[in-house]
């Protein structure tokens, strides 16, 4: 009797198993598709902004999205590890201030890579297109940047006017 209950009890939790590692996979393809639709309508939106030539963003786009990628993880590693220690620590009440001062150590080392990658990445883009385009991209990202978040404000409210 225990044993059919136990391969009972077993079959249960390997389908509940598995619902839960494919309602992840979904999940995580769904943030995967949505991620790309979001840079494909980055790329479309700067290049439209900035009026790149077929030639210049043939050069702009592997530069931009190298330098962009570095500043993203960077900013990922920063956040990520500023939580994690905090957490770790068992909240910002419990941190030592020598603790403190490594975690604001730290931060600033981060923030220092990715000011240099910003600069690298100027550097590249100026070989490409001009000064005052460079100057419309900090534009056109800060534009695009704020009309995603507007979009997911808009879609994370109920309907119905509110």
């Amino acid at each position: 009797m225990k044993t059919k209950l136990a391969k009972k009890m077993k079959k249960i939790l390997f389908i509940l198993f598995a619902l839960t590692v494919t309602t992840n996979a979904v999940f995580a393809q769904q943030m995967q598709k949505n991620r790309e639709k979001i840079k494909v309508l980055k790329t479309s939106y700067i290049t439209t902004s900035l009026d790149l030539t077929s030639k210049e963003a043939e050069q702009f786009w592997p530069v931009y999205n190298l330098y962009s990628t570095k500043i993203q993880k960077l900013k990922m590693q920063l956040e990520g590890g500023l939580q994690r220690e905090i957490k770790f620590a068992g909240g910002i009440d419990n941190l030592s201030n020598t603790k403190a001062q490594k975690l604001i150590d730290k931060s600033i080392l981060f923030e220092q890579q990715i000011v240099d990658n910003k600069v690298k990445m100027v550097q590249e883009l100026s070989k490409i297109i001009s000064a005052k385009k460079i100057i419309m991209l900090k534009k056109s990202e800060r534009d695009f940047n704020r009309r995603i978040l507007q979009e997911y404000g808009k879609r994370r409210r109920p309907q119905g006017g509110q």
